[in-house]
């Protein structure tokens, strides 16, 4: 045993006395300490595609207060009764802890990239600023006032001060325009890492100038003089013209990159949980929506019955979801979608922010919507034409509001947001436990009580004085 003790200590002299440093013995080479920015940024878009894709309690239940989904076992979210679920604090981790972070990272990888060609590193720079002002919108959109200027800056603070929700909209503004101005250029950016546009910049010039177009949109009703010269501005710099300018992520047909709708239906077992939801069903059928078949299955007797929003339903009894949708690992998801530009075109012009036919937007927005649905420019043509679908400039926001929210399917997130700033349509229903209406956002994370109390409470006053389901949006004026 001594000697063997001896052997030891002799060949960890050896080697120690042979090297220099040996904090390399600390590293774990399954963890690198470097990793390249392509990987972060492929793992940000990853996450952002996920969250705005995900139907769960823990984040994405938007796809059941749009009410073209409702529950049958578990009924808590569609009773708007979420104390326990907390979805804010999901956002928010995925958003600041995951999104941000790897985001920083990528940044931080560029530069110290010193071989890099100077219009690529413009180009990867612009596009992740991109990333980052969508998802600080959605946190807005989301709550209202959000920790921004001193977000994720861990070094100097761990109880960040939130920032007004406006003037982060205003800053957000500043920091697209500054994009769509870097990648008119053109150049390269990041190639086959870029699982949106796989690094096309004249694609992202596009999504840029779109989601420019969406924040002046958001402001319409609040500062009409800034969302006019915001519109106006994005519409001149070149917006999404087609559907192929849509930003799409494309998932896969085996773990882990499968589309997260397919995890929970069926690698988690979940289909059971949800049915059609009875105000999107019976509208589709008054108006012989082409789409329903798109959206939903019909029951056993060949009918679509969707479900009372926020009952105890059968899963058995009524119509669900679409097998396309929930038993097609690589169904893919949505951050962008060029039909969302043509109803703000159409919207724009009715304000006179833009000059244009905002009919021809309305029937461009809704014919690529039927068309992404598999359907036919002559179905599109006959559903435009019935009463209460043709558009009717006297009644246009109506009928825009009403018309989007149709094609927002399976968008829950931005399907509830324009249903909020638009108020239509107005046949949303109150839910059948609680009786109580769709809210008009989320309460913070709980744990900012515990945690940033003297933040969290500064914010409360400022968004209204209440933290509750009930407080609007900014921008959501009536």
């Amino acid at each position: 045993m001594k000697k063997l003790l001896i052997f030891s200590l002799f060949i960890g002299f050896a080697v120690t006395s042979c090297t220099d440093d040996i904090t390399d013995y600390n590293q774990d080479p399954k963890s690198p300490a470097e990793v390249p920015a392509a990987t972060t940024f492929s793992n940000a878009e990853k996450n952002l595609g996920d969250l705005m894709t995900e139907v769960s309690s823990g984040r994405n239940l938007l796809k059941l207060w749009t009410q073209h989904w409702t529950e049958t076992t578990y009924t808590d979210e569609a009773n708007y009764q979420i104390i326990g679920r907390d979805p804010s604090q999901g956002f928010w981790v995925r958003v600041y802890t995951n999104i941000l972070q790897d985001l920083q990272s990528s940044r931080d990888a560029i530069a110290a990239d010193e071989f890099l060609a100077d219009d690529v590193r413009a180009n990867q720079l612009a596009i992740i600023d991109l990333i980052e002002v969508y998802s600080y919108q959605t946190l807005v959109d989301l709550n209202g006032d959000v920790p921004y200027t001193e977000a994720n800056m861990v070094n100097e603070t761990f109880a960040p001060a939130y920032d007004d929700a406006f003037t982060i909209y205003q800053d957000l503004i500043s920091r697209v325009s500054s994009d769509i101005a870097t990648l008119s250029n053109g150049g390269a950016s990041w190639g086959a890492a870029d699982i949106y546009y796989g690094g096309d910049t004249a694609k992202w010039a596009k999504f840029a100038a779109s989601l420019k177009l969406r924040l002046g949109m958001r402001l319409a009703d609040f500062d009409e003089s800034l969302a006019a010269t915001t519109v106006s501005e994005a519409f001149d710099a070149g917006v999404m013209t087609s559907s192929d300018d849509s930003a799409i992520i494309m998932y896969e047909s085996s773990a882990p990159n499968t589309n997260p709708i397919y995890d929970l239906f069926i690698l988690q077992n979940r289909f059971g949980d949800y049915v059609a939801g009875v105000t999107s069903v019976e509208y589709l059928k008054s108006v012989n929506d082409p789409r329903i078949d798109d959206f939903y299955t019909t029951t056993t007797d060949g009918e679509y019955v969707g479900g009372p929003i926020g009952g105890n339903n059968s899963y058995a009894n009524f119509s669900h979801i679409s097998e396309d949708i929930v038993f097609e690992p690589a169904y893919e998801g949505a951050i962008m979608q060029y039909f969302e530009v043509e109803f703000f075109l159409a919207e724009a012009v009715e304000r006179g922010f833009i000059a244009g036919d905002a009919q021809e937007h309305y029937e461009a927005a809704v014919t690529a919507n039927i068309l992404y649905y598999n359907g036919t420019e002559d179905e599109a043509a006959t559903y435009l034409g019935q009463s209460g679908v043709a558009y009717d400039s006297a009644n246009w926001e109506e009928l825009i509001g009403t018309q989007k929210w149709i094609a927002l399917f399976n968008r829950g997130f931005e399907g509830w947001t324009e249903w909020r700033r638009l108020d239509y349509p107005d046949f949303l229903v109150n839910s059948v436990q609680t009786d109580q209406p769709v809210p008009l956002r989320i309460f913070y994370p709980t744990n900012e009580i515990a945690l940033n109390e003297t933040n969290y409470r500064a914010a409360v006053q400022n968004i209204g004085g209440t933290d509750d389901l009930y407080t609007p949006i900014f921008w959501d004026v009536e």
